[in-house]
Protein backbone atom coordinates (compact mmCIF):
# COMPACT_ATOMS: atom_id res chain seq x y z
CA UNK A 1 0.00 0.00 0.00
CA UNK A 2 1.14 3.65 -0.48
CA UNK A 3 3.37 5.18 2.17
CA UNK A 4 1.17 6.46 4.99
CA UNK A 5 3.77 9.07 5.96
CA UNK A 6 3.08 11.02 2.77
CA UNK A 7 -0.65 11.07 3.46
CA UNK A 8 -0.02 11.96 7.10
CA UNK A 9 2.22 14.89 6.11
CA UNK A 10 -0.54 16.28 3.87
CA UNK A 11 -3.06 15.91 6.69
CA UNK A 12 -0.68 17.72 9.06
CA UNK A 13 -0.24 20.53 6.50
CA UNK A 14 -4.00 21.10 6.35
CA UNK A 15 -4.27 20.90 10.15
CA UNK A 16 -1.54 23.54 10.45
CA UNK A 17 -3.43 25.84 8.07
CA UNK A 18 -6.64 25.42 10.08
CA UNK A 19 -4.77 26.18 13.30
CA UNK A 20 -3.20 29.33 11.83
CA UNK A 21 -6.57 30.55 10.53
CA UNK A 22 -8.00 30.28 14.05
CA UNK A 23 -4.87 31.75 15.66
CA UNK A 24 -4.96 34.77 13.34
CA UNK A 25 -8.61 35.39 14.15
CA UNK A 26 -7.97 35.24 17.91
CA UNK A 27 -4.96 37.53 17.59
CA UNK A 28 -7.24 40.15 16.09
CA UNK A 29 -9.62 39.69 19.02
CA UNK A 30 -6.78 40.28 21.48
CA UNK A 31 -5.39 43.24 19.55
CA UNK A 32 -8.57 45.29 19.62
CA UNK A 33 -9.67 44.96 23.22
CA UNK A 34 -12.65 46.91 24.56
CA UNK A 35 -11.62 49.24 27.37
CA UNK A 36 -13.58 49.39 30.62
CA UNK A 37 -14.59 53.04 30.30
CA UNK A 38 -17.62 54.09 28.25
CA UNK A 39 -18.35 50.50 27.41
CA UNK A 40 -21.24 51.05 25.00
CA UNK A 41 -19.22 53.39 22.82
CA UNK A 42 -16.15 51.18 23.05
CA UNK A 43 -18.05 48.09 21.88
CA UNK A 44 -19.33 50.02 18.87
CA UNK A 45 -15.80 51.11 18.02
CA UNK A 46 -14.52 47.56 18.59
CA UNK A 47 -17.09 46.16 16.20
CA UNK A 48 -16.06 48.63 13.50
CA UNK A 49 -12.38 47.78 14.02
CA UNK A 50 -13.08 44.08 13.86
CA UNK A 51 -15.04 44.42 10.60
CA UNK A 52 -12.06 46.23 9.09
CA UNK A 53 -9.79 43.49 10.40
CA UNK A 54 -12.10 40.91 8.86
CA UNK A 55 -11.68 42.41 5.40
CA UNK A 56 -7.90 42.35 5.77
CA UNK A 57 -8.12 38.80 7.13
CA UNK A 58 -10.07 37.65 4.05
CA UNK A 59 -7.65 39.20 1.56
CA UNK A 60 -4.53 37.97 3.37
CA UNK A 61 -5.87 34.44 3.70
CA UNK A 62 -6.81 34.23 0.03
CA UNK A 63 -3.34 35.37 -1.00
CA UNK A 64 -1.39 33.37 1.58
CA UNK A 65 -3.21 30.06 1.48
CA UNK A 66 -4.07 30.05 -2.23
CA UNK A 67 -0.46 29.18 -3.05
CA UNK A 68 -0.16 26.75 -0.13
CA UNK A 69 -3.25 24.89 -1.31
CA UNK A 70 -1.80 24.69 -4.83
CA UNK A 71 1.47 23.20 -3.51
CA UNK A 72 -0.41 20.64 -1.39
CA UNK A 73 -2.67 19.70 -4.30
CA UNK A 74 0.37 19.04 -6.53
CA UNK A 75 1.66 16.70 -3.85
CA UNK A 76 -1.71 14.92 -3.67
CA UNK A 77 -1.73 14.28 -7.43
CA UNK A 78 1.83 12.95 -7.29
CA UNK A 79 0.93 10.67 -4.36
CA UNK A 80 -2.00 9.14 -6.25
CA UNK A 81 0.16 8.43 -9.32
CA UNK A 82 2.92 6.92 -7.15
CA UNK A 83 0.33 4.71 -5.46
CA UNK A 84 -0.71 3.26 -8.82
CA UNK A 85 2.94 2.56 -9.72
CA UNK A 86 3.58 0.91 -6.34
CA UNK A 87 0.52 -1.31 -6.82
CA UNK A 88 1.89 -2.49 -10.17
CA UNK A 89 5.37 -3.21 -8.83
CA UNK A 90 4.20 -4.98 -5.67
CA UNK A 91 1.78 -7.15 -7.64
CA UNK A 92 4.33 -8.15 -10.24
CA UNK A 93 6.66 -9.38 -7.49
CA UNK A 94 3.86 -11.57 -6.06
CA UNK A 95 2.90 -12.97 -9.46
CA UNK A 96 6.49 -13.81 -10.40
CA UNK A 97 6.95 -15.50 -7.02
CA UNK A 98 3.81 -17.59 -7.62
CA UNK A 99 5.12 -18.59 -11.07
CA UNK A 100 8.44 -19.55 -9.49
CA UNK A 101 6.49 -21.77 -7.08
CA UNK A 102 4.75 -23.56 -9.93
CA UNK A 103 1.68 -21.47 -10.85
CA UNK A 104 1.11 -21.73 -14.62
CA UNK A 105 0.77 -18.24 -16.13
CA UNK A 106 2.01 -16.24 -19.08
CA UNK A 107 1.58 -12.66 -20.19
CA UNK A 108 -1.32 -11.87 -22.48
CA UNK A 109 -0.48 -10.22 -25.80
CA UNK A 110 0.08 -6.48 -25.72
CA UNK A 111 -2.48 -6.00 -28.49
CA UNK A 112 -5.30 -7.67 -26.54
CA UNK A 113 -4.46 -5.72 -23.37
CA UNK A 114 -3.90 -2.32 -25.02
CA UNK A 115 -7.52 -1.19 -24.82
CA UNK A 116 -7.76 -2.25 -21.19
CA UNK A 117 -4.62 -0.24 -20.30
CA UNK A 118 -6.02 2.83 -22.06
CA UNK A 119 -9.20 2.43 -20.02
CA UNK A 120 -7.16 2.15 -16.82
CA UNK A 121 -5.29 5.36 -17.67
CA UNK A 122 -8.58 7.14 -18.19
CA UNK A 123 -9.83 5.78 -14.85
CA UNK A 124 -6.71 7.05 -13.09
CA UNK A 125 -7.01 10.49 -14.66
CA UNK A 126 -10.70 10.61 -13.71
CA UNK A 127 -9.85 9.62 -10.12
CA UNK A 128 -7.22 12.35 -9.89
CA UNK A 129 -9.51 14.93 -11.48
CA UNK A 130 -12.42 14.12 -9.12
CA UNK A 131 -10.14 14.14 -6.06
CA UNK A 132 -8.55 17.46 -6.98
CA UNK A 133 -11.89 19.13 -7.73
CA UNK A 134 -13.29 17.97 -4.39
CA UNK A 135 -10.19 19.19 -2.55
CA UNK A 136 -10.42 22.62 -4.21
CA UNK A 137 -14.07 22.90 -3.17
CA UNK A 138 -13.15 21.89 0.40
CA UNK A 139 -10.31 24.44 0.51
CA UNK A 140 -12.63 27.20 -0.67
CA UNK A 141 -15.16 26.12 1.96
CA UNK A 142 -12.55 26.49 4.73
CA UNK A 143 -11.83 30.12 3.87
CA UNK A 144 -15.51 30.88 3.41
CA UNK A 145 -16.43 29.33 6.75
CA UNK A 146 -13.78 31.17 8.80
CA UNK A 147 -14.95 34.44 7.26
CA UNK A 148 -18.57 33.69 8.15
CA UNK A 149 -17.63 32.58 11.66
CA UNK A 150 -15.46 35.66 12.21
CA UNK A 151 -18.35 37.94 11.31
CA UNK A 152 -20.74 35.99 13.54
CA UNK A 153 -18.32 36.14 16.47
CA UNK A 154 -18.02 39.94 16.10
CA UNK A 155 -21.76 40.40 16.58
CA UNK A 156 -22.23 37.65 19.19
CA UNK A 157 -19.49 39.06 21.42
CA UNK A 158 -21.38 42.34 21.73
CA UNK A 159 -24.63 40.48 22.40
CA UNK A 160 -23.01 38.49 25.22
CA UNK A 161 -21.48 41.67 26.64
CA UNK A 162 -24.89 43.35 26.68
CA UNK A 163 -26.37 40.41 28.61
CA UNK A 164 -23.85 40.91 31.40
CA UNK A 165 -21.24 38.29 30.50
CA UNK A 166 -18.67 40.19 32.55
CA UNK A 167 -15.27 41.07 31.18
CA UNK A 168 -14.34 41.56 27.55
CA UNK A 169 -12.42 38.28 27.61
CA UNK A 170 -15.41 36.32 28.91
CA UNK A 171 -17.71 37.84 26.28
CA UNK A 172 -15.34 36.93 23.45
CA UNK A 173 -14.83 33.42 24.86
CA UNK A 174 -18.59 32.91 24.91
CA UNK A 175 -18.81 34.07 21.29
CA UNK A 176 -15.99 31.79 20.12
CA UNK A 177 -16.75 28.71 22.24
CA UNK A 178 -18.91 26.81 19.73
CA UNK A 179 -16.52 27.58 16.90
CA UNK A 180 -13.44 26.51 18.86
CA UNK A 181 -15.19 23.38 20.14
CA UNK A 182 -15.98 22.13 16.65
CA UNK A 183 -13.00 23.51 14.75
CA UNK A 184 -13.41 24.55 11.11
CA UNK A 185 -15.86 21.74 10.33
CA UNK A 186 -16.79 23.05 6.90
CA UNK A 187 -17.37 19.66 5.23
CA UNK A 188 -20.76 18.00 5.66
CA UNK A 189 -21.18 14.37 4.59
CA UNK A 190 -24.43 12.94 3.23
CA UNK A 191 -25.26 11.45 6.65
CA UNK A 192 -25.12 14.93 8.22
CA UNK A 193 -21.77 14.50 9.99
CA UNK A 194 -19.47 17.52 9.83
CA UNK A 195 -15.68 17.29 9.45
CA UNK A 196 -12.68 19.58 9.25
CA UNK A 197 -10.60 20.00 6.10
CA UNK A 198 -7.72 18.01 7.64
CA UNK A 199 -10.06 15.15 8.52
CA UNK A 200 -11.72 15.22 5.10
CA UNK A 201 -8.34 15.34 3.36
CA UNK A 202 -7.17 12.31 5.34
CA UNK A 203 -10.25 10.38 4.21
CA UNK A 204 -10.16 11.56 0.59
CA UNK A 205 -6.41 11.06 0.06
CA UNK A 206 -6.30 7.65 1.71
CA UNK A 207 -9.32 6.53 -0.31
CA UNK A 208 -7.97 7.86 -3.64
CA UNK A 209 -4.47 6.48 -2.98
CA UNK A 210 -5.88 3.08 -2.12
CA UNK A 211 -8.01 2.96 -5.26
CA UNK A 212 -5.02 3.98 -7.36
CA UNK A 213 -2.92 1.27 -5.70
CA UNK A 214 -5.62 -1.35 -6.35
CA UNK A 215 -5.82 -0.12 -9.93
CA UNK A 216 -2.07 -0.66 -10.34
CA UNK A 217 -2.39 -4.17 -8.88
CA UNK A 218 -5.30 -4.91 -11.18
CA UNK A 219 -3.47 -3.74 -14.27
CA UNK A 220 -0.56 -6.08 -13.51
CA UNK A 221 -2.97 -9.01 -12.97
CA UNK A 222 -4.57 -8.22 -16.32
CA UNK A 223 -1.15 -8.45 -17.98
CA UNK A 224 -0.89 -12.04 -16.77
CA UNK A 225 -4.53 -12.96 -17.39
CA UNK A 226 -5.37 -13.41 -13.69
CA UNK A 227 -8.74 -12.08 -12.54
CA UNK A 228 -9.42 -13.66 -9.14
CA UNK A 229 -8.60 -12.07 -5.79
CA UNK A 230 -9.19 -12.85 -2.13
CA UNK A 231 -10.06 -10.30 0.56
CA UNK A 232 -7.40 -10.60 3.26
CA UNK A 233 -8.49 -11.96 6.61
CA UNK A 234 -7.26 -9.73 9.42
CA UNK A 235 -8.01 -9.29 13.09
CA UNK A 236 -10.30 -6.28 12.98
CA UNK A 237 -12.14 -5.93 9.65
CA UNK A 238 -14.55 -3.07 8.95
CA UNK A 239 -18.19 -3.95 9.78
CA UNK A 240 -19.27 -3.43 6.17
CA UNK A 241 -16.41 -5.55 4.84
CA UNK A 242 -16.77 -8.50 7.23
CA UNK A 243 -19.14 -10.48 4.90
CA UNK A 244 -16.42 -10.50 2.21
CA UNK A 245 -13.31 -11.09 4.33
CA UNK A 246 -11.63 -14.39 3.37
CA UNK A 247 -13.80 -14.78 0.26
CA UNK A 248 -12.64 -15.19 -3.32
CA UNK A 249 -13.95 -12.58 -5.77
CA UNK A 250 -13.72 -12.03 -9.51
CA UNK A 251 -12.12 -8.61 -9.97
CA UNK A 252 -14.22 -7.02 -12.71
CA UNK A 253 -13.32 -3.53 -11.45
CA UNK A 254 -9.52 -3.33 -11.73
CA UNK A 255 -8.42 -6.58 -13.44
CA UNK A 256 -10.91 -6.87 -16.30
CA UNK A 257 -12.53 -10.05 -14.98
CA UNK A 258 -16.06 -11.23 -15.77
CA UNK A 259 -18.55 -13.95 -14.80
CA UNK A 260 -16.76 -16.25 -17.27
CA UNK A 261 -13.90 -16.51 -14.76
CA UNK A 262 -15.83 -18.75 -12.39
CA UNK A 263 -18.70 -18.98 -9.93
CA UNK A 264 -17.25 -16.49 -7.47
CA UNK A 265 -19.02 -13.18 -6.65
CA UNK A 266 -18.02 -10.07 -8.60
CA UNK A 267 -15.89 -7.37 -7.00
CA UNK A 268 -18.31 -4.73 -8.33
CA UNK A 269 -21.19 -6.35 -6.40
CA UNK A 270 -19.10 -6.46 -3.21
CA UNK A 271 -18.18 -2.78 -3.57
CA UNK A 272 -21.82 -1.90 -4.15
CA UNK A 273 -22.65 -3.74 -0.89
CA UNK A 274 -20.07 -1.77 1.11
CA UNK A 275 -16.59 -3.19 0.49
CA UNK A 276 -13.89 -0.51 0.15
CA UNK A 277 -15.96 2.30 1.62
CA UNK A 278 -14.13 5.55 2.48
CA UNK A 279 -11.37 4.98 5.06
CA UNK A 280 -11.68 1.22 4.63
CA UNK A 281 -8.67 -0.61 6.07
CA UNK A 282 -9.30 -3.93 4.34
CA UNK A 283 -7.50 -5.07 1.21
CA UNK A 284 -7.25 -7.99 -1.17
CA UNK A 285 -4.52 -9.98 -2.85
CA UNK A 286 -4.31 -12.21 -5.89
CA UNK A 287 -6.00 -15.58 -5.64
CA UNK A 288 -4.03 -18.18 -7.59
CA UNK A 289 -6.41 -21.09 -8.34
CA UNK A 290 -4.92 -24.38 -7.23
CA UNK A 291 -2.26 -22.65 -5.14
CA UNK A 292 -3.98 -20.16 -2.81
CA UNK A 293 -6.32 -21.20 0.00
CA UNK A 294 -9.47 -19.42 1.17
CA UNK A 295 -10.90 -19.22 4.68
CA UNK A 296 -13.99 -17.11 5.37
CA UNK A 297 -14.99 -18.79 8.64
CA UNK A 298 -14.99 -17.06 12.02
CA UNK A 299 -15.13 -18.47 15.53
CA UNK A 300 -17.42 -16.98 18.14
CA UNK A 301 -14.37 -15.72 20.03
CA UNK A 302 -12.97 -14.03 16.92
CA UNK A 303 -16.25 -12.22 16.28
CA UNK A 304 -16.38 -11.05 19.88
CA UNK A 305 -12.83 -9.72 19.55
CA UNK A 306 -13.81 -7.93 16.33
CA UNK A 307 -16.77 -6.29 18.05
CA UNK A 308 -14.63 -5.28 21.02
CA UNK A 309 -11.88 -3.97 18.75
CA UNK A 310 -14.36 -1.87 16.80
CA UNK A 311 -15.77 -0.41 20.01
CA UNK A 312 -12.27 0.44 21.25
CA UNK A 313 -11.46 2.13 17.95
CA UNK A 314 -14.63 4.24 18.16
CA UNK A 315 -13.75 5.24 21.72
CA UNK A 316 -10.23 6.20 20.69
CA UNK A 317 -11.54 8.44 17.92
CA UNK A 318 -14.07 10.09 20.24
CA UNK A 319 -11.45 10.59 22.97
CA UNK A 320 -9.03 12.10 20.45
CA UNK A 321 -11.70 14.54 19.22
CA UNK A 322 -12.49 15.61 22.78
CA UNK A 323 -8.80 16.14 23.58
CA UNK A 324 -8.45 18.26 20.42
CA UNK A 325 -11.58 20.24 21.30
CA UNK A 326 -10.38 21.22 24.78
CA UNK A 327 -6.90 21.80 23.39
CA UNK A 328 -8.28 24.51 21.10
CA UNK A 329 -10.36 26.02 23.90
CA UNK A 330 -7.32 26.06 26.19
CA UNK A 331 -5.06 27.59 23.57
CA UNK A 332 -7.40 30.27 22.27
CA UNK A 333 -9.63 31.31 25.18
CA UNK A 334 -8.84 34.85 26.32
CA UNK A 335 -10.08 34.59 29.90
CA UNK A 336 -7.54 32.98 32.24
CA UNK A 337 -10.20 31.25 34.32
CA UNK A 338 -11.65 29.67 31.17
CA UNK A 339 -8.16 28.63 30.06
CA UNK A 340 -7.55 26.80 33.33
CA UNK A 341 -10.96 25.14 33.27
CA UNK A 342 -10.48 23.87 29.70
CA UNK A 343 -6.91 22.79 30.47
CA UNK A 344 -8.18 20.47 33.21
CA UNK A 345 -10.62 18.87 30.74
CA UNK A 346 -7.89 18.55 28.14
CA UNK A 347 -5.67 16.73 30.62
CA UNK A 348 -8.53 14.39 31.54
CA UNK A 349 -9.14 13.44 27.90
CA UNK A 350 -5.42 13.02 27.25
CA UNK A 351 -5.24 10.68 30.22
CA UNK A 352 -8.17 8.73 28.77
CA UNK A 353 -6.28 8.50 25.49
CA UNK A 354 -3.28 7.01 27.24
CA UNK A 355 -5.43 4.41 29.01
CA UNK A 356 -7.05 3.40 25.72
CA UNK A 357 -3.65 3.22 24.02
CA UNK A 358 -2.37 0.87 26.72
CA UNK A 359 -5.40 -1.42 26.62
CA UNK A 360 -5.34 -1.40 22.80
CA UNK A 361 -1.74 -2.64 22.84
CA UNK A 362 -2.76 -5.51 25.10
CA UNK A 363 -5.55 -6.50 22.73
CA UNK A 364 -3.44 -6.27 19.58
CA UNK A 365 -0.17 -7.87 20.71
CA UNK A 366 0.73 -11.31 21.92
CA UNK A 367 1.74 -10.90 25.57
CA UNK A 368 3.59 -13.40 27.76
CA UNK A 369 1.10 -15.05 30.13
CA UNK A 370 3.32 -14.70 33.19
CA UNK A 371 3.50 -10.93 32.58
CA UNK A 372 -0.27 -10.50 32.64
CA UNK A 373 -1.20 -13.18 35.14
CA UNK A 374 -4.61 -12.37 36.58
CA UNK A 375 -5.24 -9.67 33.97
CA UNK A 376 -5.69 -11.69 30.80
CA UNK A 377 -7.66 -14.91 30.90
CA UNK A 378 -7.29 -17.67 28.33
CA UNK A 379 -10.45 -18.65 26.51
CA UNK A 380 -10.12 -21.18 23.71
CA UNK A 381 -7.41 -19.93 21.37
CA UNK A 382 -7.84 -16.28 22.33
CA UNK A 383 -6.84 -14.12 25.28
CA UNK A 384 -9.39 -11.99 27.09
CA UNK A 385 -8.50 -9.02 29.28
CA UNK A 386 -10.26 -8.38 32.57
CA UNK A 387 -10.47 -4.59 32.38
CA UNK A 388 -12.18 -4.43 35.76
CA UNK A 389 -8.84 -5.16 37.44
CA UNK A 390 -7.46 -1.96 35.94
CA UNK A 391 -10.46 0.14 36.90
CA UNK A 392 -11.10 -1.03 40.45
CA UNK A 393 -7.70 -1.45 42.06
CA UNK A 394 -7.50 2.02 43.69
CA UNK A 395 -11.08 2.59 44.83
CA UNK A 396 -10.05 2.74 48.50
CA UNK A 397 -7.64 5.57 47.75
CA UNK A 398 -10.17 7.74 45.91
CA UNK A 399 -12.07 10.62 47.49
CA UNK A 400 -15.79 10.16 48.08
CA UNK A 401 -16.62 12.91 45.60
CA UNK A 402 -14.64 11.10 42.91
CA UNK A 403 -16.46 7.83 43.65
CA UNK A 404 -19.84 9.54 43.38
CA UNK A 405 -18.92 11.19 40.08
CA UNK A 406 -17.79 7.80 38.76
CA UNK A 407 -21.13 6.27 39.76
CA UNK A 408 -22.98 8.92 37.77
CA UNK A 409 -20.69 8.35 34.77
CA UNK A 410 -21.20 4.59 34.87
CA UNK A 411 -24.97 5.09 35.10
CA UNK A 412 -24.78 7.29 32.01
CA UNK A 413 -22.76 4.63 30.17
CA UNK A 414 -25.33 1.98 31.11
CA UNK A 415 -28.12 4.14 29.70
CA UNK A 416 -26.10 4.70 26.51
CA UNK A 417 -25.53 0.96 26.01
CA UNK A 418 -29.18 0.14 26.79
CA UNK A 419 -30.20 2.70 24.16
CA UNK A 420 -27.84 1.06 21.63
CA UNK A 421 -29.32 -2.36 22.33
CA UNK A 422 -32.86 -1.02 21.99
CA UNK A 423 -32.23 1.01 18.81
CA UNK A 424 -28.74 0.42 17.34
CA UNK A 425 -29.60 2.30 14.13
CA UNK A 426 -29.82 5.55 16.11
CA UNK A 427 -26.08 5.24 16.79
CA UNK A 428 -25.01 3.28 13.70
CA UNK A 429 -27.13 4.50 10.73
CA UNK A 430 -25.68 1.72 8.53
CA UNK A 431 -26.56 -1.00 11.04
CA UNK A 432 -28.70 -2.96 8.56
CA UNK A 433 -25.71 -3.39 6.25
CA UNK A 434 -23.55 -5.03 8.97
CA UNK A 435 -23.02 -8.78 8.99
CA UNK A 436 -25.47 -10.52 11.40
CA UNK A 437 -22.62 -12.23 13.25
CA UNK A 438 -20.95 -8.89 13.79
CA UNK A 439 -24.17 -7.35 15.11
CA UNK A 440 -24.64 -10.23 17.53
CA UNK A 441 -21.06 -9.76 18.73
CA UNK A 442 -21.65 -6.07 19.41
CA UNK A 443 -24.83 -6.80 21.38
CA UNK A 444 -22.98 -9.35 23.50
CA UNK A 445 -20.23 -6.82 24.11
CA UNK A 446 -22.69 -4.09 25.16
CA UNK A 447 -24.44 -6.45 27.58
CA UNK A 448 -21.08 -7.49 29.00
CA UNK A 449 -20.09 -3.87 29.55
CA UNK A 450 -23.41 -3.13 31.23
CA UNK A 451 -22.68 -5.94 33.69
CA UNK A 452 -19.18 -4.53 34.27
CA UNK A 453 -20.51 -1.01 34.79
CA UNK A 454 -23.10 -2.26 37.30
CA UNK A 455 -20.39 -4.09 39.20
CA UNK A 456 -18.25 -0.92 39.19
CA UNK A 457 -21.17 1.05 40.62
CA UNK A 458 -21.76 -1.58 43.31
CA UNK A 459 -18.05 -1.57 44.28
CA UNK A 460 -18.17 2.18 44.81
CA UNK A 461 -21.47 2.05 46.67
CA UNK A 462 -19.99 -0.57 49.02
CA UNK A 463 -16.93 1.60 49.64
CA UNK A 464 -19.07 4.69 50.30
CA UNK A 465 -21.24 2.70 52.74
CA UNK A 466 -18.12 1.63 54.64
CA UNK A 467 -17.26 5.31 55.02
CA UNK A 468 -20.79 6.21 56.06
CA UNK A 469 -20.93 8.57 53.10
CA UNK A 470 -23.60 6.98 50.93
CA UNK A 471 -27.01 8.54 50.40
CA UNK A 472 -29.34 6.29 48.40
Amino acid sequence: MPKINDEYDIGKAFAAIEDELIASMIRNMRRHKVEEADEKKQWSMWQAEQLKALERYKKENQKKYGQQFKDINDKIEALIRISRDEGEMDQEIKILQAIKNGFPAKRVSKESAAEFFKLNDRKLNSLIKATMEDMEKAEAAVLRMVNDQYRRIIYNAQVYANTGAGTYEKAVDMATKNFLSAGINCIQYSNGARHTLADYADMAIRTASKRAYLQGEGQKRQEWGIHTVIVNKRGNPCPKCLPFVGKVLIDDVWSGGSRKDGSYPLMSSAIEAGLYHPRCKDSHTTYFPGVSTADDTWTKEELEEIGLGYQEEQRQQYTSRQADKYGRLTKYSLDQENKEKHSVKQDEWKASQQVLDVTDKFFRKSVAKDYVSGIIKEKGNTLKMDLQLFAEKDIKNQESGSLKRAIRKYQTRIEEHEAKIKDPKAVYPEWDSYDQRYKDGLRRHWNKEIRNFKQSIQDRVDELKKRGDYND
